[in-house]
């Protein structure tokens, strides 16, 4: 009796939820768009991290798509890019997200500005091991007098290194996030201009 009393509940709410979706119209349009959106941004990303990156090729894969899903799906790839690098940029990976913007639009102004924020990457890791650098040398001193006086106290001659000092990881962590920080907030800033060049 129980099992069908709650059979009757489930059929009930079964009916109840297909009266309510009933109406629900889906949009196929958009799906077809986003599946297009996805197919150019894996195209880039192939592109990007192959390790024979063809010019030729990928303009011919993006051949079949318009000029605004082209805009669309790369502007994101190349947004995406602009990170900050933690070690000195070696590689071509700026050039090929030029590769994907100048698909994308072909302003002479957005391809400077790309110029100047790639610019501005490549300096940090520089930036960062120079503030690194500094604050070593700036802890040295403190770092001798420590050793001195564990030398009065056990003995025994130590050598510190500022990586096995927490005051100075400490001091190191700080000053890092406010570096990186910086670079943030002007990548943001870069970023937002950006985007109006690609509108």
């Amino acid at each position: 009796m129980y099992y069908i009393q709650s059979m009757g509940k489930i059929r009930s709410a079964w009916e109840i939820a297909l009266e309510k979706t009933e109406n629900i119209k889906v949009d196929e349009d958009r799906i077809r768009h986003n599946d297009r959106i996805g197919r150019i941004r894996r195209i880039a990303g192939a592109f990007i991290v192959s390790d024979t990156p063809d010019d030729e090729k990928l303009r011919a894969d993006l051949g079949e798509f318009t000029d605004s899903e082209l805009k669309e799906a790369l502007k994101q790839s190349v947004m995406n890019g602009i990170t900050l690098p933690q070690d000195e940029v070696k590689d071509d990976r700026y050039a090929r997200l030029k590769t994907l913007l100048s698909i994308a639009t072909d302003s002479r102004e957005a391809s400077e500005f790309f110029d100047q924020i790639t610019g501005f990457l490549s300096q940090y890791p520089l930036h960062r091991k120079q503030l690194v650098d500094q604050m070593k040398a700036q802890f040295e001193p403190m770092l001798r007098e420590k050793e001195e006086e564990m030398k009065r106290k056990y003995g025994q001659e130590v050598r510190l290194k500022p990586e096995q000092d927490k005051e100075f990881l400490q001091m190191l962590d700080q000053n890092l996030a406010r570096l990186d920080k910086q670079y943030n907030d002007t990548i943001a800033n870069a970023k937002a201009q950006l985007e109006t060049v690609f509108a």
